[in-house]
């Protein structure tokens, strides 16, 4: 009986860490946080965003300067996840919305390609194309994660779209009305609460 507790706890703390481990990989991307995002994946990882296998490594090279460059901000929500523990290994499907602010709708470009962006763009007047535009996106990361010396981390994630959609933002959602707006760096308001609370959980 002692080693059925003992097993559902360890059961349990597994799938903490691994919901952990989905949830710091948004905050490296929405905050901009290169070391964060590098360290929810194992060096030999494998990510695949819509453009097939690439090294996840490649792909954190690639992803922040593009939404440094072109978006305002961005957010991604998680909800559903299903998680399968099998020993070492864990698969994960977790639903997500990601919203981006892009500064102007010609960096749509940059997240559906030209062909789609120019169709996309046509439905608006022509100002429109340089004015903030917003690109939203429902979908589900699909994720084999793996338990290495005691630390889970992402070995493969693959990003399936749903659906996704894209208009002219709404200045109301662009204007500083004197509220604390988030930051896309350690200036953040949230890193300061982390690192008051311990080195484990200022990550």
């Amino acid at each position: 009986m002692i080693d059925d507790v003992v097993a559902r706890l360890g059961e349990f703390e597994d799938r903490r860490k691994i919901a952990d481990l989905i949830l710091d990989y948004c905050r490296g991307v929405d905050r901009c946080d290169d070391a964060l995002l590098r360290a929810t994946y194992w060096p030999d990882a494998v990510d695949d965003h819509g453009a097939g296998d690439r090294p996840a490594m490649a792909f954190c090279d690639r992803v922040l300067p593009i939404l440094r460059e072109h978006c305002i901000s961005t957010m991604h929500l998680v909800a559903n996840s299903r998680v399968t523990l099998q020993g070492n290994r864990a698969f994960a499907e977790t639903y997500v919305v990601a919203r981006h602010y892009l500064g102007s709708a010609r960096s749509l470009e940059v997240f559906v390609g030209a062909a789609a962006a120019e169709t996309i763009l046509g439905a608006f007047p022509k100002p429109a194309r340089d004015a903030p535009f917003e690109y939203h996106a429902g979908g589900r990361y699909l994720d084999r994660v793996e338990r290495r010396e005691g630390e889970w981390r992402f070995a493969h994630r693959r990003l399936v779209f749903d659906w996704t959609e894209a208009h002219p933002a709404s200045p109301a959602l662009l204007v500083d009305i004197g509220r604390t707006f988030g930051r896309r760096d350690p200036s953040d308001a949230a890193y300061a609460l982390f690192a008051s609370s311990g080195p484990e959980d200022a990550r």
